[in-house]
């Protein structure tokens, strides 16, 4: 659970706590709240709604546990909302490896436009696999593709074991024997990444 204070004119309003992690995710409870407030909802009601909120599918939902390995799947498709989960799973798992699982897939994610942003998104991950840009050719016609070999190229720069690997299968076959006990592997897409969640759950069973 994470807990904060909410102040009004220099005082504690109230305190809240929700099992939602990420300072993104706390800054989106206080705008809930402030509405709520806004509307004439009770206090205790705001506070036992959070604390009782159940997240949506794919933010930073658990998809299974195997031999130890905690398997994430979140929809970040853009480089801050890359940034930011990999921040929130840093803060929850302080002492485990964060392995980072990304695929270019929505439209502006397969642009360069983003290619330096990129380079910095990963930073609070232990190790990075990046699958190839979703159906290229397509993207192509509406600008320069993002470059995944650059972008490895900037990611290793900074001391961060990275690899480009082409799509879900190849990336299982590479990972599930390099995992180990404690590891956290964050596949973030906003597709279904060839069910990459279920194939690496079922690589770590055998």
């Amino acid at each position: 659970m994470a807990r904060f204070h909410v102040f009004r004119d220099g005082n504690v309003w109230a305190e809240f706590e929700t099992p939602l992690i990420g300072d993104f995710n706390i800054r989106n409870c206080l705008a809930v709240i402030i509405a709520a407030d806004a509307w004439g909802i009770e206090r205790d009601s705001i506070r036992e709604a959070l604390r009782t909120f159940k997240s949506v599918r794919r933010r930073m939902q658990v998809r299974g546990i195997e031999r130890e390995v905690t398997v994430i799947d979140d929809f970040a498709h853009h480089p801050t909302a890359v940034r930011e989960t990999l921040l929130a799973l840093r803060t929850k798992y302080k002492d485990r490896r964060v392995v980072a699982v990304f695929e270019p897939r929505s439209l502006s994610s397969r642009l360069a436009v983003f290619q330096e942003d990129y380079a910095t998104a990963f930073q609070t991950a232990d190790y990075v696999v990046i699958a190839s840009v979703f159906d290229s050719g397509k993207a192509t016609e509406k600008g320069r593709v993002l470059d995944t070999n650059k972008l490895i190229e900037d990611i290793s720069a900074q001391g961060k074991p990275a690899l480009q690997i082409e799509g879900a299968d190849e990336i299982v076959r590479h990972l599930a024997p390099q995992l180990r006990a404690g590891d956290v592997v964050a596949i973030m897409s906003n597709g279904g990444f060839g069910s990459i969640h279920d194939k690496l759950l079922q690589a770590l069973r055998l």
